[in-house]
């Protein structure tokens, strides 16, 4: 059995003096601002419809390139990379790159050229890279993607949402290269036969303006309409925006960050290693024992509003006890956000008292 505890309401947070809480309208046909530390949900707007992506496809494709390393490998360019159609890096045929120049071109730049490059060089084919991109969207909880190819032109059965595209990004500015590159204004990078360097600039126009802007991503199509997918970071804290078929991207995405950054707060309600509870042990060297977690637990709380913290632990521990042994959870809750929890464990071991000493207590306790 399992003892519960709701150990308290912490943390007013008040917005300021005729500061609105609403979020801002925005053009867009589906929109979304998430937490890139824990993945909360700030704001959606048909969220989860399935849409034409565009080129925000690319974020996919890059953050599988990422994964699967070999970056300085050169790759020589074919015909059919090179007669991709719609957005160019403008690499021809037979000619040479690093795998980190192509894929700098394909997130800078929109290559669709770039990105059949870096899916051959990766996987020996097109449709295998794709297969792969559809297996790492299941894995990742995309479960309202599907690709058809690595750069977003529009065809039947290729498409995401919103949110899911929030959910790749996440997890591709998990990776250190990809942050670096998507925040980037500028690129150089270079053709290896002729030795040709040039310069390649960013299509994100909020890298250029917006304060903390860092990333991702522009799609365009006919079909898909402008796109964005948009990250800042301030105070040490990331938000990403996601507006697909808008009629003003740029202004959709700044306005819903801004409203993220001064709406929300992001807390961190439970420290890893710190205490959360303490309980008694039955036979217990110590005879107490504090309760820890392995992980932090971050939450947004709005403007006004509070979270509140469940303990909830075995109802009697007994030695021995084992740091490995998890004893009972510690949940946050804040209203309109699912619940964030964590295991808790032992801050250290627990031994059994010693035989004799037990044998003692027991012999002074039937002496009274």
């Amino acid at each position: 059995m399992r003892s519960a505890l709701l150990v308290g309401a912490a943390l007013a947070l008040t917005g300021g003096p005729g500061i609105q809480a609403h979020p801002p309208h925005v053009s867009a046909r589906a929109a979304i601002v998430m937490d890139a530390r824990n993945g909360a949900i700030l704001y959606e707007k048909n969220a989860f419809l399935q849409m034409d992506p565009a080129s925000t496809t690319k974020i996919m494709t890059a953050l599988l390139v990422i994964e699967h390393g070999h970056l300085d490998k050169t790759v020589t360019v074919s015909r059919r990379a090179d007669r991709t159609p719609g957005s160019s890096l403008h690499i021809w045929a037979n000619h040479q790159y690093t795998r980190l120049d192509l894929l700098r071109g394909m997130l800078l730049r929109s290559g669709n050229d770039a990105s059949v490059a870096l899916a051959e060089s990766d996987a020996g084919s097109i449709e295998r890279f794709v297969a792969e991109m559809n297996v790492k969207a299941q894995q990742l909880g995309a479960f309202n993607t599907a690709y058809e190819n690595t750069h977003g032109l529009t065809r039947p059965g290729h498409y995401s949402s919103a949110y899911d595209l929030a959910v790749i990004s996440r997890a591709a500015l998990a990776m250190p290269l990809f942050r670096d590159i998507v925040k980037s204004r500028q690129l150089t990078i270079t053709e290896l036969t002729r030795h040709q360097s040039r310069t390649v600039s960013n299509t994100n126009q909020l890298l250029y303006g917006f304060p903390g802007a860092d990333g991702v991503k522009t799609g365009t199509t006919d079909a898909a309409g402008k796109c964005l997918v948009a990250s800042a970071t301030r105070d040490h804290r990331q938000l990403i925006a996601v507006v697909l078929k808008s009629g003003d991207r740029w202004g959709d995405a700044a306005r819903l960050l801004s409203w993220g950054f001064i709406h929300w707060q992001s807390v961190q309600a439970v420290q890893a290693g710190a205490v959360v509870t303490s309980r008694p042990v039955a036979e217990g060297n110590p005879a107490f024992i504090g309760l820890v977690t392995h992980r932090s637990l971050w939450v947004d709380v709005p403007a006004g509003g509070t979270y509140q913290t469940r303990v909830t632990v075995e109802s009697q521990l007994s030695a021995p006890i084992s740091t490995r042994r998890r004893l009972g959870f510690v949940t946050i809750m804040v209203t309109g956000q699912p619940p964030e929890r964590a295991g808790l464990y032992a801050s250290g071991r627990v031994r059994a008292k010693h035989p004799v000493s037990r044998f003692w207590r027991w012999l002074a306790a039937h002496r009274r």
